[in-house]
């Protein structure tokens, strides 16, 4: 799990401008001393167990802990009074919901189905459309607010690494298709993340960027991605403990 959403959400609201200059520093040096610590759990030596797939799956937990950081604290009326073109931003995060249910799809799919069957994914065997996530499951995502969201992106995150963190290491020579693209699997695994990046961009482009503590707090959330689905959960509900601390 990421950092907890409703600590960041405090933290980053923070009106620098209001605080006194020893407590702007405080925090942003206690934020600092957090990354240093994420740094260091994924720095450590992973399992040796872990696969090619797994690793690249990494990759697309960071570029979420991107969109948690980029995101996290914004006003929730943001969502549909702002726009980049026709998208508004709650079009945006649940592109992204849609896009990770179907790219953990058409990868297992590219890996799993018979040399006979064709290498474009039968359009019935897709769960939605680009735009709109399945209703079942994420419906809130139509009405519910910033942390709703999230927590529904990270949903349909965790059901990509069930879906795919098993597959063979043999199988990301296989081809595939992006689009019209031809590829191969790993190439379409790490697009998984790289949409991800992709959409951490738009809502910048969309809301900016925020001052220095979104700032470091975004990279805490995208180093907390390079470890979180291998290290070990005592040490991240320490550091958890720690970003709740900064609220106090």
């Amino acid at each position: 799990m990421p950092p907890p959403l409703d600590a960041l959400a405090a933290v980053v609201r923070v009106d620098e401008d209001a605080l006194a200059a020893d407590e702007r520093g405080r925090r942003r040096d206690a934020l600092y001393g957090l990354l240093r610590r994420e740094q260091a759990i994924a720095a450590a030596a992973q399992p040796s167990s872990r696969a090619e797939v797994s690793r690249i799956l990494d990759f697309a937990q960071a570029a979420y802990g991107d969109v948690i950081g980029v995101l996290i604290g914004r006003d929730d009326s943001l969502l549909d009074s702002t726009r980049d073109g026709e998208w508004s931003l709650r079009d945006v995060v649940r592109h992204a919901m849609a896009v990770e249910l179907r790219y953990a799809v058409q990868v297992e799919y590219s890996v799993t189905r018979a040399d006979a069957d064709p290498v474009q994914i039968p359009a019935e065997l897709l769960p939605c459309d680009r735009l709109s996530p399945p209703e079942s499951e994420f419906g809130p995502s139509r009405n519910g607010g910033v942390l709703e969201l999230l927590r529904l992106l990270g949903n349909a995150r965790a059901s990509s690494d069930i879906r795919l963190a098993r597959l063979p290491d043999t199988s990301l020579g296989r081809p595939s298709l992006w689009g019209k693209q031809r590829v191969d699997v790993r190439i379409r695994l790490h697009q998984i993340g790289v949409h991800l990046s992709e959409t951490a961009i738009q809502i910048e482009k969309i809301v900016g960027s925020g001052g220095e503590i979104r700032a470091i707090i975004r990279r805490c959330c995208i180093t907390r991605g390079m470890h979180e689905r291998w290290s070990a959960s005592e040490e991240r509900a320490i550091l958890d403990d720690s970003y709740r601390a900064l609220t106090t």
